[in-house]
């Protein structure tokens, strides 16, 4: 039986389901015009097709939902997590300044890859670029891993929703499949939103919250499916 080895070094961050930002005492309300914020919830889209998530000990702001034996093509899994974003509004340049960088590290980790692994192991870059998702930016990217002459593909998107950043990674044997998984958990993403009215003339608004991830950070190390 193949099985999929689990997913992921994400960085620091809260819990997926019910995770949001807000300020003052009333931060742990959902958010509306009169509180403004964002609240992000994820579930299991499909419990006959994906077992319930899986979070890593290490890790345990990391939610992964795992395909379930026959279920998909092949062994296939999907990552998410949230983080504070550094800003509301990213700037459309900045992202495709990013976007770009993701090919130049998906090779710079191609290297170290196969020289590790005496060539068994390898990384391809496929695709990267600034795109919306749910009608809020996003960094997509794709890769392909090669592990001993089988291949499996990961789909990542970075979505910027309000004041949350949003990481899903998805991975399966396929291309195909990859991103038929990612688009079905970024489609149950339930988003509350609700932005701050415009400042009058004259006053400074604050930043957005501090310590979010930086958005050139390397593809997910994500292990290639084992047979």
């Amino acid at each position: 039986m193949q099985r999929l080895g689990l997913l992921v070094a994400f960085a620091a961050g809260s819990l997926v389901a019910g995770c949001g930002a807000g300020t003052g005492l009333n931060a742990n309300l959902p958010p509306s015009p009169e509180r403004p914020g964002t609240r992000i919830g994820a579930s299991n889209p499909n419990p006959a097709k994906w077992n319930n998530h899986v979070v890593p000990a290490r890790n345990s702001n990391v939610r992964i939902y795992v395909c379930k034996p026959l279920a998909c093509a092949g062994p296939a899994a999907v990552a998410i997590q949230t983080s504070p974003s550094p800003t509301r509004h990213p700037d459309r340049a900045a992202l495709e300044k990013a976007a770009k960088l993701l090919p130049t590290q998906a090779k710079a980790q191609d290297l170290m890859m196969e020289a590790a692994s005496e060539g068994d192991e390898r990384q391809q870059s496929l695709s990267a670029k600034v795109t919306e998702l749910r009608s809020y930016p996003a960094i997509v990217a794709e890769n392909k891993r090669t592990s001993r002459g089988k291949a499996s593909y990961v789909m990542r998107g970075d979505l910027f929703i309000g004041l949350m950043l949003v990481k899903i990674v998805s991975q399966s044997t396929t291309r195909e499949e990859a991103k038929k998984n990612f688009d079905e958990f970024v489609n149950i993403l339930d988003i509350i939103d609700f932005e701050p009215p415009a400042p009058a003339p004259g006053t400074v608004q604050a930043n957005g919250p501090a310590g979010a991830n930086d958005p050139n950070a390397a593809f997910s190390n994500m292990p290639p499916v084992q047979q």
